[in-house]
């Protein structure tokens, strides 16, 4: 069985990411409702006419107790939005971290875990948090995607508490570059 060279992974890898950017950002644009602006009130029926006999049994029934207001349905919630834009597991980390070394991630890739392990190396000896993310999944890119330009796999991302990317590092970057880089966010 042949074995497949390094930069044909890597560009086959880049390719995959590529489509589902690109996917995820047809997805995003193709709805143009806004569904933030209030739904029109429902019309009201008119009553029907009412019959003789209908009102003589409406005046000889006893009046119903008076019944408390039907509570107003609630709207609907939208997502929380952690207080970063970053994922939810980003969030937690930067409250127990004033630091965290993000590592960006394809599992099962070789290249990448050998650079979430130099990442979380590097973040131990910088004294910050260390979360590996893996891109693939659609929550994660698209928090990504909304925080930065591109996504780079594999990619080290420093964070503030604040949520503010203090570094971002693309490919793979050994444990002394993540390590100076952790300690220079450190505030």
């Amino acid at each position: 069985m042949e074995k497949i060279s390094p930069p044909v992974r890597i560009f086959a890898i880049l390719i995959v990411l590529v489509a589902v950017a690109g996917m995820l950002a047809m997805r995003t644009m193709g709805s143009s409702v806004d569904e933030s602006a209030p739904l029109p009130p429902p019309a009201k029926q008119q009553p029907a006419a009412a019959t003789p006999q209908a009102v003589k049994a409406a005046a000889s029934a006893p009046t119903p107790a008076k019944q408390p207001a039907a509570q107003k349905p609630k709207p609907a919630l939208n997502p929380v939005v952690p207080p970063t834009g970053f994922p939810v597991a980003v969030d937690k980390a930067l409250r127990k971290h004033a630091v965290v070394v993000v590592s960006l991630v394809v599992p099962g890739a070789r290249v990448d875990e050998l650079a979430a392990a130099e990442a979380e190396a590097g973040a131990k000896l910088g004294g910050a948090g260390f979360l590996a993310l893996n891109v693939l999944n659609e929550g994660v890119a698209r928090s990504l995607l909304s925080k930065l330009d591109v996504v780079e796999d594999p990619s080290v991302l420093v964070l503030k508490r604040s949520g503010d990317v203090a570094v971002e590092l693309t490919g793979f970057v050994d444990r002394e570059t993540v390590a100076q880089a952790a300690a220079n966010a450190t505030p």
